[in-house]
């Protein structure tokens, strides 16, 4: 049966050895773009959106793997990666969905039930992320319409209002800043495994961003009495290429989770600078350094991963999404992000970010 509505890319050196799957695909999918380079597979993402690619890798272009998927990353949303091959060890095989040999399916009938299956399967995916998507934007506006009514009240626009309502529009406050926070967490989770997490750098001062970030949550810690404390570059000010606003969310998730895991009158120290640890480039990095309880050795290896939650016992129990989307903003800049306990007592958290020279930098 003649699936529509689904768009197939097949990267080709050599259609000849899969004349098998090609036949098999052309009979079930009514779109199927065939292209033999590998720049012309980046161009055609970034044109249109495809549900599937099937690369069939052979000798002749095994070694431009990695620069295929190094090109889709900025292109490429809700793509079903098929790879067939006959070489032995095929390159960045991790980054496929489905890995065929050329020789697993002998017959037409075979490659039909296989490949019938697979795009089946991308059909769903690409329902249920198109789905999440709009649910998320949905729920967004009326939360925000929420959140500004409730401020009128709060403010006594339409009438004072008594200590205990003051203390139910206070709660009705943070709790819709909160699930309004786990909106956004959940689009950033979203876009990354719907392969559209983009990220867009430009230059701009370092300090001023770190700055930025602590003037946005200093209620929070003004509230605990927690102060900071900051050791800046030995040259002064610099500038860094950078997404600024996947940045923001990046150091005021370490910042917030830094405030909510120190004791009141504590103390949280910043440090920023250069750093020729990594790369051949010179390296940006902030290291955020709280009072709190430390991590356990056994969290040590899981804390950036999806739906991890502390259990250092602190009242606000949180989604477990906060370090997990700031590792994924941090490695889409190329860069890193890592955490330790401090012999004092406490932990740290520093992020790394290559910094590009200007001359081969965009824009």
């Amino acid at each position: 049966m003649l699936i529509e509505n689904v768009k197939v890319v097949v990267q080709t050196p050599e259609p000849d050895i899969f004349k098998i799957y090609l036949k098999a695909l052309r009979s079930i999918v009514q779109d199927v773009l065939v292209v033999t380079d590998t720049q012309k597979v980046i161009e055609t993402f970034a044109a249109s959106r495809y549900e599937v690619l099937i690369v069939q890798i052979t000798e002749k272009n095994h070694g431009d793997l990695p620069d295929l998927f190094k090109g889709l990353g900025l292109s490429r949303e809700t793509t079903m990666i098929v790879g067939i091959h006959n070489v032995k060890a095929p390159q960045c095989a991790d980054t496929f969905d489905f890995l065929l040999e050329a020789g697993d399916c002998p017959t037409i009938d075979s490659a039909e039930r296989i490949i019938h299956s697979i795009i089946r399967l991308a059909r769903k995916v690409k329902a249920q992320t198109d789905l999440s998507a709009m649910l998320i934007h949905d729920m967004r506006s009326p939360l925000q319409s929420i959140l500004s009514y409730s401020e009128l009240l709060q403010e006594g626009v339409f009438g004072a209002l008594n200590e205990g309502q003051q203390r139910i529009m206070e709660n009705t406050l943070r709790l819709t800043d909160t699930l309004l926070e786990l909106m956004a967490q959940l689009g950033d989770v979203l876009r990354f495994e719907n392969k559209s997490l983009h990220i867009h750098p430009e230059w701009f001062p370092a300090k001023v961003l770190l700055q930025d970030v602590i003037q946005s949550i200093w209620i929070q810690a003004d509230k605990k009495n927690i102060k900071f404390s900051f050791n800046g570059t030995p040259d002064g000010a610099f500038d860094i290429f950078a997404d600024r606003m996947a940045l923001f969310r990046v150091l005021s998730n370490l910042l917030t989770n830094a405030v909510q895991h120190s004791p009141e009158n504590s103390v949280i120290r910043l440090s920023m600078g250069h750093s020729a640890e990594q790369h051949k480039e010179s390296c940006f990095y902030i290291r955020i350094t709280d009072s709190g309880p430390g991590i356990r050795d056994k969290d040590m290896e899981i804390i950036f991963d999806k739906f991890y939650r502390s259990k250092a016992g602190i009242k606000k129990g949180g989604f477990g999404l906060g370090l997990y989307v700031a590792r994924l903003y941090v490695e889409a800049h190329g860069g890193s992000i890592r955490a330790h306990n401090n012999r004092e007592g406490g932990s740290t958290f520093q992020i790394s970010i290559p910094i590009p020279s200007r001359d081969n930098a965009f824009p």
